[in-house]
């Protein structure tokens, strides 16, 4: 301040575990001072600190560092209208992102990893399976001493709801239309017609036939503006993928009905999808305070306050194929070194993957400090993946080998959620990873024969799921496993099949996609498999 007054600090908590972890390093590092101990991670709130902080120091402490945190005179004593429990929210400034400091959830890890490979990667950030909606009846309308033009819509809609409920919808869509058509511009029928095209249509979506669904649900929208129609439409695109699409009816549902939490969950993928993530994180809470519920909402949502508080000023560069966020502090070599790793893996993994997507993929630097943080991986973990690549940046000397092996490892699971759509097993798509690490074909054979050997060994169906449970010797023989049975798909069969299993679990179970690429079943490999290693 111009003035050199300064204040005391009363702390009533931190936005996150991340800005608590941050905080807790700035106030530690400050001179000794009188008054009680320092806080640390186990202090309950409310705590005065004897800081004698100015007010700038203040300032970013709170707004920054997510410290929740009032400004007190030096020699004051708290007021009572500030004495609170602890737990309690406090007023006035403090109040703003306490309701996140609930919200320490650890990020569910999709698998643990090789200590040789010191990679983890997580379960993809995603949004709890959007909602369908309920179907809206076409109401029954009577009239009492119709004209002709009432007879037409009587009988239309009479015999509609009976096909309806049916669910004879192209029958009743056809029985609507001849009314219309016959009695044009009548209301009741266009939105009885509508009516029948939305439930048709969200029939369609939650049997995922999400063609015919959209196409339905266009034609309903059509019709007029209506927000449970538009939030449908919406929430059919986000599960096509088609995030341009998706945004226009989602935004126009959201006018209608600004606290549909169907739709700010849809919307806020489509964020997601963009790497919108502050954007994402505040329709999540809208949608929280709309009444949506859930564990894996709540994971989500303690994972992205993470990373927004991690990433406030992160700037980004761009290669041909990799979009890079990182803190700028002047230094950029290690960021030319990840993008030229990373450039290679696009080559190298695309080949064996036969995919080299247009669309750029993304990847943040970390610190360590802040990796740990973020990701919530023990202290070997070296990188991770969840819908971004995630790398902590220390000491990195050129042409590092273990980078090289590391991006690889990593950009693969980049490639095997784009080919599958998110929908792969864990053991396809940890061996496709240690596969795609490899220089040379079969580099990794000599370990995962080594590994497995004299060791109790899984069944694939034991490792369609996250590896996250298993202690670490068992790890390795899971990794290695997976491996060896990647391997033999790509001996027997070779790698082109690869890329087409993957797209095939886009669409299909697991089951349904090995034996529309490979000769037999799943199990008949598996048993195979399994002999193959223990003969």
């Amino acid at each position: 301040m111009a003035d050199g007054s300064v204040s005391d600090l009363l702390i009533f908590g931190f936005r996150n575990d991340l800005a608590r972890e941050r905080a807790l390093d700035f106030l530690n590092g400050l001179p000794p001072q009188t008054g009680p101990a320092a806080v640390d991670r186990h202090t309950s709130g409310p705590q005065r600190l004897f800081a004698a902080l100015d007010a700038d120091r203040a300032h970013w402490l709170r707004t920054q560092l997510g410290a929740q945190v009032i400004l007190l005179d030096v020699n004051a004593s708290v007021p009572d209208a500030i004495t609170v429990q602890a737990g309690a929210e406090p007023p006035g400034p403090a109040r703003s992102g306490l309701r996140l400091c609930t919200l320490f959830l650890v990020l569910i890890l999709a698998g643990a990893a090789l200590l040789w490979c010191i990679s983890l990667p997580l379960a993809k950030a995603r949004l709890p399976s959007l909602p369908v909606h309920s179907e809206v009846h076409v109401e029954e309308r009577l009239f009492s001493a119709p004209s002709d033009n009432g007879h037409v819509i009587v009988d239309a809609e009479a015999a509609a709801t009976r096909l309806a409920r049916a669910r004879e919808y192209a029958a009743a869509v056809e029985r609507l239309q001849e009314a219309l058509r016959r009695q044009p511009d009548t209301p009741a029928l266009t939105q009885d017609l509508q009516t029948v095209l939305f439930n048709w249509g969200v029939t369609e979506l939650a049997g995922n036939d999400l063609e015919q669904a959209a196409a339905h649900l266009q034609q309903a929208a059509e019709l007029g503006e209506r927000a449970e129609v538009l939030a449908a439409l919406g929430i059919t695109y986000v599960r096509e993928g088609d995030y341009d699409g998706a945004t226009p009816p989602l935004e126009a549902a959201l006018r209608l009905n600004p606290t549909d939490p169907n739709a700010l969950l849809a919307l806020s993928q489509v964020d997601l999808a963009r790497n919108k993530r502050a954007a994402a994180l505040d329709l999540l809470e809208r949608a929280k305070d709309a009444g949506a519920r859930g564990p894996e909402l709540d994971t989500l949502v303690g994972q992205l306050s993470r990373e927004v508080d991690a990433e406030w000023d992160f700037v980004q560069e761009d290669s041909r194929h990799f979009r890079i966020s990182f803190a700028d502090n002047g230094d950029r070599s290690a960021v030319g070194q990840v993008l030229d790793a990373l450039e290679d893996a696009y080559y190298l993994v695309g080949r064996k993957l036969g995919s080299f997507p247009d669309e750029p993929t993304a990847v943040v630097l970390y610190t360590q400090q802040d990796f740990h943080a973020v990701t919530q991986t023990p202290d070997w973990a070296g990188a991770a993946y969840d819908g971004r690549i995630k790398l902590p940046v220390r000491g990195l000397s050129e042409n590092d080998p273990a980078l090289a092996r590391i991006v690889r490892h990593e950009y693969a699971h980049s490639l095997v959620a784009r080919l599958s759509k998110g929908h792969c097993p864990v053991w396809l798509n940890e061996g496709l990873a240690v596969w795609a690490e490899e220089e040379h074909d079969g580099d990794h054979e000599g370990w995962a024969t080594d590994t497995i050997a004299g060791r109790e060994l899984f069944s694939l169906d034991q490792l369609s799921a996250s590896f996250a449970g298993l202690s670490k010797d068992r790890v390795e023989v899971a990794y290695a496993e997976s491996y060896l049975a990647v391997r033999m798909l790509v001996d027997r069969y070779g790698a082109r099949k690869l890329a087409e299993l993957l797209e095939a679990c886009g669409t299909h179970n697991l089951n349904e996609a090995f034996a529309a690429v490979y000769p037999g079943d799943l199990s008949d490999f598996q048993q195979r498999f399994l002999q193959q290693l223990t003969g």
